[in-house]
């Protein structure tokens, strides 16, 4: 987070990203969903069951292997990806940017349950907060 804001703009900040993502968790049955800052530092997250910091840093490694895969075999940037599991649930990690900062969110989605409108909606309100 921004280092130039005081504890209390950063504990309110934190707040507001808790609530954006307990109510994209809510809306989507989701069991977890963590804000990551781009070294795989937790930033925020909404978890039962789940450790953070090692989902943080998953989610982290996960988009190290994308960039090499977008430097390495040319392909094109990724908003997305997601690892389904057997049972299918899947762990979704979403990819974006705020002002130099980048981001990821991810979310633990149960099956046959749509994840893209929600966190498209959860990603605009993190980056309206974020900037705020």
């Amino acid at each position: 987070m921004d280092s130039t804001k005081s504890a209390s703009e950063q504990d309110w900040q934190e707040m507001t990203f808790t609530r954006i993502l307990h109510d994209m968790n809510e809306a989507g049955k989701f069991s977890a969903s963590f804000l990551v800052d781009a070294q795989g530092l937790p930033v925020a997250a909404v978890t039962t069951g789940y450790d953070t910091d090692t989902a943080s840093a998953m989610a982290a490694l996960v988009r190290n292997v994308i960039e090499q895969a977008q430097t390495r075999i040319e392909l094109a940037e990724a908003d997305e990806v997601a690892v389904r599991a057997n049972d299918k649930m899947r762990l979704v990690s979403r990819y974006f940017t705020v002002g130099d900062e980048t981001l990821i969110l991810v979310v633990v989605a149960p099956p046959d349950r749509p994840h893209r409108r929600l966190t498209n909606q959860a990603i605009k309100a993190l980056q309206t907060a974020w900037s705020s």
